[in-house]
């Protein structure tokens, strides 16, 4: 017997076995919901300032009922296993597991040396906020759309990288030399960095303007415009537009296959049709 994709057969056993409702999504989406307002309000310096200890045990709670609703989950279902046939379950897991760190932050001492590690653990907890991804229509469909896409585009993604790596070097080579330039190509890092603006065409023109007043030679300027204006058109223009369309096209796909396959089926009818006529014409004949 057909029970259809792994998918249905989930929402399948979800209406036979319903989850308790501690654990039902409008009670996970409204808990989400209220801790992401608290991390909201406590984003606010002079609320943090008063409150954060508080907001910091709140989110502690927040965090152990997303604990405990994967475990009610797991049993609900019988073993972690049939927990994670769920691709989404799995989504929560990694999220909730990720954002536990969180939790040592009341037990480290908040001091300059483990401040970073401390902004860190907060910021840790919003990706718990990333899950009502799930809720969105047609999720599922979009993200293998993205993956698909993604994957399409990686041969696009490593020209532009290995264009960007050779583009630093030589603009590090050619332009480094100069004291004024330094800020900008004083090594591959600094010409990386100013060759991806450059590639976005955000203020590509500045670096030679900003050169200029600090009184570089105009055959530098000249030379330093010519490369910068052949990075656009290269990497900037053609190289994004090229990743941009690769992407697109095959995150459509979905729709461009279910059309084709319409097509395809209409035409194949369309053909059997006209047969059956010519049948039922050379029987008439006779």
């Amino acid at each position: 017997m057909n029970m259809g994709s792994p998918n249905e057969h989930q929402q399948h056993i979800r209406e036979i076995n319903p989850l308790p409702f501690i654990v039902s999504e409008p009670v996970v989406l409204a808990i989400i919901s209220l801790n992401g307002f608290s991390l909201f309000l406590d984003a606010f310096p002079q609320i943090h300032e008063q409150y954060g200890l508080l907001f910091l045990w709140l989110d502690l709670g927040f965090l152990l009922y997303f604990v405990a609703e994967i475990l009610i989950k797991i049993r609900h279902w019988g073993s972690f296993r049939k927990y994670c046939a769920d691709p989404w379950n799995i989504f929560d897991f990694v999220v909730v597991t990720l954002s536990m760190p969180a939790v040592f932050s009341l037990f480290f001492p908040v001091g300059a040396e483990n401040a970073m590690l401390f902004t860190i653990m907060r910021l840790a907890r919003l990706l718990r906020l990333i899950r009502p991804l799930r809720l969105v229509p047609d999720g599922e469909k979009i993200l293998r759309g993205v993956v698909r896409a993604l994957r399409a585009s990686v041969g696009v993604f490593l020209i532009l990288i290995f264009l960007n790596l050779i583009l630093s070097l030589a603009a590090t080579l050619l332009f480094g030399g100069i004291p004024e330039a330094q800020e900008f190509f004083g090594n591959p890092f600094y010409s990386m960095y100013s060759l991806m603006k450059i590639f976005t065409i955000e203020g590509w023109y500045e670096i030679p303007e900003i050169l200029a007043e600090r009184g570089v030679s105009d055959d530098y300027l000249l030379g330093l415009r010519i490369y910068v204006v052949s990075a656009v058109l290269i990497c900037g223009i053609f190289g994004l537009s090229i990743a941009n369309a690769v992407f697109v096209d095959t995150l459509v796909a979905d729709n461009s296959d279910d059309l084709e396959q319409k097509v395809d089926d209409l035409h194949e009818e369309f053909r059997e049709f006209r047969s059956e006529m010519r049948r039922l014409d050379n029987k008439k004949q006779f």
